[in-house]
């Protein structure tokens, strides 16, 4: 458990680059989910301006991270995060 989890906020990181529909579609999907779900902050990277995540994720992207777990990627699985919630 994460400080942020013990405060009751879930803090997500999702891994995108600029005109990325499959991104833009995972994003929406994502706010939607987190529309009525408590505190959720949602980070969103581009990983064209990390060279380390551009390494990692080149072109597996989207990807949705917890901390250092990742949770799904490509499509949102709104399951993978069942367990996170606070």
């Amino acid at each position: 458990m994460t400080v942020e989890q013990a405060q009751d906020t879930l803090a997500l990181t999702l891994l995108s680059r600029p005109d990325c529909p499959l991104c833009e579609e995972f994003a929406v999907a994502l706010m939607d989910w987190r529309a009525n779900r408590g505190s959720i902050t949602v980070d969103v990277v581009d990983i064209g301006r990390d060279a380390a995540l551009e390494a990692r994720y080149g072109w597996i992207i989207p990807v949705l991270l917890a901390g250092d777990r990742q949770l799904c990627s490509g499509h949102f699985d709104a399951g993978a995060l069942r367990d996170l919630m606070p």
